[in-house]
């Protein structure tokens, strides 16, 4: 049954559109109901699975991003105070945001492997990860571009190389220092 999970999410990631799967292919012990179904949303095949909130006791962060240096500098930086996951390839971030939803995501705005545009169009679909925080990672000479026209559900610009004051400050603002177990949603 795994295997159909991951089969289903690899065609969701393809950019072929395909409108059929099999109904009986999610259970419960994935976050889907037994009656689970793929649906399509402009022309794009979502999985009707429902992420979850980690469930550690600390905060979770996502950083998307092609570029290692900037995974491992933030990852040293955040590791210690919060769960912090690093994906190279958006692909791979997609299959962990189908059953996880994070405190708090950053990602680069102009990715190689897979758009950008198309990951926060994926994203999006999930409504328990619609008031997720997204701050985007760039450069100084693309900031200045995109800071007045950011797609919905992008709240913020954090420049690369990342220090660890401009992170601490979005940190502050999007993230809530409560318990995380106490039904928060992370988001001030």
């Amino acid at each position: 049954m795994e295997d159909d999970i991951f089969l289903q999410l690899s065609n969701l990631l393809n950019d072929s559109p395909q409108t059929q799967t099999n109904k009986s292919s999610y259970s419960a012990e994935y976050g889907g109901a037994e009656d689970s179904t793929m649906f399509t949303h402009d022309s794009m095949l979502v999985p009707d699975i429902k992420p979850k909130k980690a469930g550690s006791g600390r905060r979770n962060i996502v950083i998307i991003d092609d570029d290692f240096s900037t995974l491992d500098l933030m990852k040293i930086y955040l590791q210690r105070d919060y769960d912090v996951e690093v994906f190279d390839n958006p692909k791979n971030a997609i299959f962990y945001l189908n059953g996880t939803v994070p405190d708090l995501i950053f990602i680069d705005c102009y990715l190689n492997v897979m758009s950008t545009k198309r990951i926060l169009e994926i994203i999006r679909t999930y409504k328990e990860l619609a008031n997720t925080p997204i701050i985007y990672l760039a450069e100084p000479s693309e900031q200045a571009a995109i800071e007045n026209k950011l797609p919905e559900g992008v709240c913020g610009i954090i420049s690369r190389p990342v220090s660890r004051g401009n992170l601490q400050t979005i940190l502050d603002k999007y993230i809530q220092t409560s318990d995380p177990e106490e039904g928060d949603p992370g988001v001030n």
